[in-house]
């Protein structure tokens, strides 16, 4: 009885270590979160002194005296004037990996330069900042094909397997996130939807003005998320249904974004979603790219 099911775990393990079973997507969601994060920080650039230089508001920290230190050196008074020096390599890293230019080098050097910008203002930053620190550690991993000529077998799987760690990363945030608000009051009485539109410092003002008391249907979309992250680190490896419950998703991250106002945050979590795109429509994509830029990798 146990023969099949050894058999099918087999051959998965072998399939993962001959194959980058994943490659398109995972070239196509770098490519998303990359345009996402490299829109975060052009944005920033008319006040990029006063979020990471010496002009900023920001309580400088460093708790740290190990090697985490390094995670917080924009924390040290003498160093933040050089913000620079993070800022703009992370744009030209994010540029050009845009066009396939990237490499487990480069990858790893993004991910630290975007520790440490996190890290140097972490009064502007989102659960979305926290989610793409990990995303992007999980990407250096995620190897091309002409970087598996060493050890081709063992970056196969490691290439997989970070693959899939991307997704425990969502399902974790969303896990966590869900525990967290049955600790509270709002969200198990119906009324987080509704408190969430009627910040006007963040949001629409004619949408907060309009909003005097809540309905069945806010109370409904309050606790449509509640369980959609409750269930999501189970349901999402249920392919049958998965198209349409990330669509929820999507739908409450789009409305964080644009009619809550939390840009980063929405945009974040809906450039992680890329990570679920199918292989055969990351394929389509890919090509359709690789057409319209000549000169860039697939």
């Amino acid at each position: 009885k146990n023969r099949p099911m050894k058999d099918r775990l087999t051959a998965l393990l072998n399939n993962w270590q001959m194959d980058v079973s994943v490659a398109r997507v995972s070239e196509l969601s770098i490519r998303i979160i990359y345009l996402v994060l490299l829109w975060s920080l052009v944005k920033s650039l008319n006040v990029a002194s006063i979020v990471w230089g010496p002009d900023s508001l920001t309580l400088l920290y460093s708790p740290y005296t190990n090697f985490d230190r390094f995670a917080m050196i924009l924390n040290v008074p003498e160093v933040r004037e050089y913000y620079w020096m993070f800022l703009y390599p992370a744009i030209g890293i994010l540029f050009a990996g845009l066009f396939g230019f990237h490499h487990y080098l480069s990858r790893l050097i993004l991910w630290y330069l975007f520790l440490v910008l996190q890290f140097g203002n972490v009064e502007t930053s989102t659960g979305g900042h926290h989610l793409m620190q990990q995303l992007l550690f999980f990407q250096i991993f995620l190897f091309k094909s002409n970087e598996l000529e060493k050890w081709p077998s063992f970056r196969n799987l490691v290439h997989n397997l970070s693959f899939y760690s991307l997704w425990v990363q969502l399902a974790m945030l969303y896990l966590a996130s869900g525990l967290f608000k049955l600790l509270g009051t709002y969200w198990l009485d119906g009324y987080a939807f509704l408190l969430s539109l009627s910040f006007k410092e963040f949001g629409m003002p004619m949408i907060a003005d309009s909003l005097s008391e809540n309905n069945w249907f806010f109370a409904s979309l309050n606790y449509t998320v509640l369980v959609y992250q409750l269930l999501f680190a189970a349901l999402i490896w249920i392919r049958p249904i998965r198209k349409p419950f990330l669509l929820i998703g999507l739908l409450f991250h789009l409305s964080i974004a644009f009619i809550v106002g939390l840009m980063d945050f929405g945009l974040f979590m809906v450039a992680a979603y890329s990570v679920f795109i199918q292989k055969d429509v990351a394929d389509r994509i890919m090509k359709r790219i690789a057409q319209a830029i000549p000169f860039g990798i697939g």
